[in-house]
C-alpha cells in the first residue's frame, strides 16, 4: 500500500507498525478477514484484516496521521454527545498480520465513519445497516415478503410470516455485501445469504435480512 491509500488501511498499518498489543479485546469476535460483528443492543464492530511489510513504512508519520484522522471524525461526527463514542477493541499484529477492531455505538455511526474514511479493498460494500429486534424490524417494514430459509439448511424454507411472529429474535437489515457475524446464533437467512459457521455474507447490490437469536 502506499500513502494516498484508504485512511481506514493506514489506520490499522500504523497500528501495525507501532507493534501494538491487545487492547480490551472482543473475545467473542476473531475474525480472520475483514467483517463486521453486531449485537442486539445494535452495536457494530468493524474488523480490519489485513497484512503488512515493515520495510515500507514510516511508524511515525501513520501514526501521527491516524491520530489526527480519529480527532477529527470524533469532533465532527458525535454531535456533543459524549456517550457515542467508537472504540479501538482489539489491535494486533502477529506473522504479518495486522488486525484491528473498531467498535461504534450505533449501525449509523459505523455507516458515518465508512462514508468518511471508505476502504476499497475491504469487500464490504454496504450502504445501510440497521439491528433491531423483529417487532421493531416489522415495523420498518422488513422480512415480510422476503424468502427465507432456515440457518444451515439451505432447503428448508422458512415464511416470514412465521419469522415474525418470534419476538425474542432480532433481525440485522444490510443492503450491500459484507461478512457479518452476530452475537446471537443466525436462525434464519434471507435468499442470496450464504453462511460459513458463524459468519453469513450478503450479496452485493440487494437487501438482506439475517435473523439472530
Amino acid at each position: 500500500m502506499k500513502k494516498g491509500q484508504t485512511a481506514a488501511a493506514i489506520l490499522l498499518l500504523s497500528l501495525a507498525l507501532n507493534g501494538c498489543g491487545g487492547g480490551n479485546g472482543t473475545t467473542a469476535f476473531a475474525p480472520t478477514e475483514s467483517s463486521l460483528y453486531v449485537t442486539k443492543e445494535g452495536t457494530v464492530t468493524s474488523a480490519d484484516v489485513e497484512t503488512y511489510e515493515n520495510d515500507y513504512y514510516s511508524a511515525d508519520e501513520l501514526k501521527a496521521y491516524a491520530e489526527e484522522m480519529l480527532g477529527v471524525f470524533e469532533s465532527g461526527n458525535q454531535s456533543g454527545s459524549s456517550e457515542k463514542k467508537a472504540e479501538i477493541a482489539e489491535c494486533t499484529v502477529k506473522d504479518g498480520t495486522a488486525k484491528l477492531l473498531i467498535t461504534f455505538p450505533d449501525a449509523e455511526e459505523y455507516l458515518r465513519f465508512a462514508e468518511e474514511y471508505p476502504d476499497t479493498e475491504s469487500g464490504i460494500r454496504i450502504e445501510s445497516l440497521d439491528v433491531v429486534s423483529v417487532p421493531d424490524g416489522v415495523e420498518k417494514g422488513y422480512i415480510v415478503g422476503s424468502t427465507f430459509y432456515k440457518a444451515g439448511d439451505e432447503n428448508t424454507e422458512v415464511s416470514a410470516v412465521d419469522i415474525t411472529k418470534q419476538k425474542k429474535l432480532y433481525v440485522v437489515c444490510v443492503k450491500g455485501s459484507a461478512k457479518i457475524q452476530t452475537d446471537g446464533q443466525v436462525r434464519y437467512v434471507s435468499e442470496g445469504v450464504t453462511l460459513n459457521g458463524s459468519m453469513a455474507e450478503t450479496p452485493e447490490g440487494e437487501t438482506s435480512y439475517i435473523i439472530f437469536k
